[in-house]
């Protein structure tokens, strides 16, 4: 990180990762990127993710296990000064498809209680009903940084 005096703890780091619920995905296929906004929970050290067994982010999924998510807490546009005020934190690991039915069932439920907590019966039902449907893909977070600039 260029600017050390705007690092973030990994403690903060995690906190602002932990307390929003929506980023962007990198993934890359050969010399293709691809980066699609994404909600998310964040449970046991890993992010989890949910979509289709089809489509760009699944082929690229495959294709390559490595990939970075971007979070971001705040900007705020300083005009004045021609410059940002910020929170983000950004993860590097590797991406794969939870294929065990009692880690896609716990993944789900999660992304429930982080996205909707005030609907966990409803979801839980929902989730019993509908998880073989699901495509999960789980973020081993490898490495995670944040940075955050703030001068008001």
């Amino acid at each position: 990180m260029r600017k050390q005096k705007c690092a973030l703890s990994e403690e903060q780091t995690l906190d602002l990762i932990k307390n929003n619920t929506y980023g962007v995905l990198g993934l890359c296929a050969g010399e293709k990127p691809y980066t699609v906004p994404m909600n998310y929970a964040y449970k046991n050290g890993a992010l989890y993710f949910h979509g289709a067994y089809e489509g760009l982010r699944y082929e690229y999924a495959v294709f390559n296990d490595q990939a970075s998510f971007c979070v971001v807490d705040h900007e705020t546009l300083v005009p004045e000064i021609f410059s940002t005020d910020y929170a983000s934190a950004i993860v590097f690991g590797t991406l794969e498809i939870v294929k065990d039915e009692d880690e896609k069932k716990e993944a789900l439920l999660a992304l429930i209680e982080h996205l909707a907590p005030e609907n966990m019966e409803k979801g839980a039902e929902y989730v019993n009903r509908s998880w073989q449907n699901a495509c999960v893909f789980k973020l081993n977070m490898e490495q995670c940084t944040g940075k955050e600039r703030r001068r008001k």
